[in-house]
């Protein structure tokens, strides 16, 4: 008892002292490095006396009861529902690149160390058959469904009761910072290779698979490497979930075909090239704020808040976190279950952006964070984990569970909403910048043009930072080669011809 008044003690000051921190950060302008700063005191504080109490390993967290199927159908209308504003919004920026390239003949073949054929390939056969955004902006929101249902049987695999991973898949489901991922119709590299992982890591889950289960798993790695590049992670990912000592020696041809076909992958791909600006040396400043960043997204994701109501909104998620942290921290032990699962899941978080060290950022507009997707994944685990282990000593534990997860799905799904309405503004500018250039160019009679300070971006959802050529389909436009006889700079809000 003393011991845990003492950890209590300790604990909660060092989280009060990031509760006020933060307080000061939204709301009378103090720096934002502070709260950081507090955050990972209070996590490293936490982990040392975690590690330090034994507690108790055998804790009632996973009865036998399984995700049923039909869940599946549940998240596969429940994502098109949530985000049906997007599903009209026509491409966007690298959506207009990447339509040519999946209707060539190489599929992009000539990109080197971007090259992505599997989403390209799914793009080709659904403009196909119906050339319209709407088909591929319905795939993203279809695979943002089942990646929503892999992730409760994920969280089942890892001992979760049943209630509480289907509460970590409605809180991914409605995450209010995947938005860039899946409303962007180009976030399809992100999303499929989400799916791949999570399947993958879900089927790696059985005891001594068979041949057809591991052949199985190495064709939707393939699939995955195939989707995006930073899926060279999923191999780290099963390491985190499933190998244990005993597991390599009874699963060991599993995972020798793994490291085989992750081999053979780097093999092939790596003399493509890695850009210089793609792969550097990370720094010791430079891991901290990647952590930082991915942490501090995940635990208030919305943008950097502009009115008082987006500041008490992330100030309470910040607050929520804190203090579900020291819940933890003051009943958790070495030896507990639910300890060991969320240091697996903490590290799935890092694992899943180590990939895109170099380019990872998330602005303060949420710009770059389909960088987070499948980090995301982990983090929704983590948070329901967490809410169930401070429900835990109640009587009516599933009912406060259940009511906590909804109060948070209803304001993440609001969040959608806003997210969604600041993508239909990019739309709106979009249809605004194409039909002024063709009016520009119609008027001059020229057949090249030249058209600068192209819009890039409204509040984070990108318009037109690659793809006005393509957009526009004339001959040079946003470049000064081959001596066009028009140049044109957006002013505002209209093309003026310069001299």
């Amino acid at each position: 008892m003393f011991s845990r008044l003492a950890t209590l003690f300790v604990v909660g000051g060092v989280a009060a002292r990031a509760l006020w921190l933060a307080w000061q950060y939204y709301f009378a302008g103090g720096p934002r490095y502070r709260v950081e700063s507090a955050m990972i005191a209070l996590v490293i504080i936490g982990s040392i006396i975690v590690a330090l109490r034994r507690g108790d390993p055998h804790v009632d967290d996973a009865p036998d009861a399984a995700v049923p199927r039909w869940w599946l159908a549940v998240g596969v209308v429940a994502a098109p529902a949530l985000y049906s504003g997007a599903i009209g919004l026509g491409f966007l920026s690298d959506d207009y690149t990447l339509r040519d390239m999946a209707q060539s003949n190489g599929l992009g073949s000539g990109t080197g160390w971007f090259f992505r054929p599997v989403p390209l390939l799914l793009w080709r056969g659904l403009l196909a058959a119906a050339d319209t955004p709407v088909s591929l902006h319905l795939l993203n929101l279809l695979l943002h469904g089942v990646n929503a249902y892999l992730v409760a049987l994920l969280g089942r695999a890892m001992g979760m009761r049943r209630e509480v991973a289907l509460g970590a898949a409605a809180l991914f489901l409605t995450f209010p910072a995947l938005a860039e991922a899946v409303v962007w119709a180009a976030g399809i590299q992100d999303v499929l290779m989400t799916t791949i992982a999570l399947g993958v890591v879900v089927l790696c889950a059985k005891e001594s698979p068979g041949r057809g289960r591991i052949a199985l798993i190495c064709a939707l790695l393939i699939v995955g490497f195939g989707s995006k590049e930073t899926a060279v992670c999923i191999p780290a990912l099963i390491a985190l979930c499933w190998v244990t000592r005993e597991g390599v020696s009874r699963n060991w041809k599993l995972y020798a075909a793994i490291a085989a076909v992750t081999a053979l992958y780097l093999a092939i791909r790596l003399p493509m090239g890695i850009g210089g600006d793609y792969l550097g040396a990370p720094t010791r400043y430079f891991f901290k704020q990647m952590i930082v960043v991915a942490f501090g997204t995940l635990a208030a994701p919305w943008r950097d808040p502009s009115s008082t109501y987006e500041r008490w909104q992330a100030f309470i998620a910040i607050s929520l976190v804190v203090l579900l942290l020291v819940h933890a921290c003051v009943t958790w032990g070495r030896s507990d279950d639910r300890a060991h699962r969320a240091v697996r899941l903490a590290l799935w978080v890092l694992a899943a952006i180590a990939p895109v060290f170099t380019l990872f950022f998330v602005g303060p507009t949420l710009e770059g964070s389909r960088y987070l997707y499948l980090a995301s994944c982990a983090w929704s685990l983590l948070l329901a984990d967490l809410i169930a282990t401070a429900s835990t000593p109640l009587s009516n534990r599933s009912l406060v569970f259940g009511g906590s997860v909804a109060v948070i799905v209803l304001v993440f799904a609001v969040s959608v909403q806003r997210e969604v309405g600041v993508w239909r503004q990019a739309a709106d500018l979009r249809d605004l910048v194409l039909a002024d250039a063709r009016t520009a160019l119609d008027r001059s009679g020229c057949v090249r043009a030249a058209f600068t300070s192209v819009p890039d971006s409204v509040n984070g959802a990108y318009v037109f930072r690659n793809g006005f050529p393509e957009a526009l389909g004339v001959p040079v436009t946003d470049r000064e080669a081959a001596s066009p006889e028009c140049r044109f700079t957006w002013v505002d809000d209209r093309f003026s011809r310069s001299r």
